[in-house]
């Protein structure tokens, strides 16, 4: 039977950064990398809180990928 072994998380947070010429929005990203594996997904949500408020952009999201190993 396979496996999967969480290998990392990477934290982005999308923000609004206006509207193109064409009508749409626009969105920035930052990404964060080496983010602990175990961090809840509360703990995730506060700390992009407090990183948003240095920022003069308001947040749109927050997205967290995780990557894994399989293995047989």
């Amino acid at each position: 039977m396979a496996t999967a072994d969480l290998t990392s998380t990477r934290l982005r947070l999308v923000y609004d950064d206006g509207i193109g010429e064409d009508g749409k929005p626009n969105f920035q990203y930052k990404s964060y990398s080496n983010i602990n594996t175990a961090a809840t997904p509360d703990q995730i949500y506060n700390v992009s809180q407090s990183i948003a408020g240095l920022s003069s952009k308001g947040l749109v999201n927050i997205e967290k990928t995780e990557n894994f190993d399989i293995k047989a």
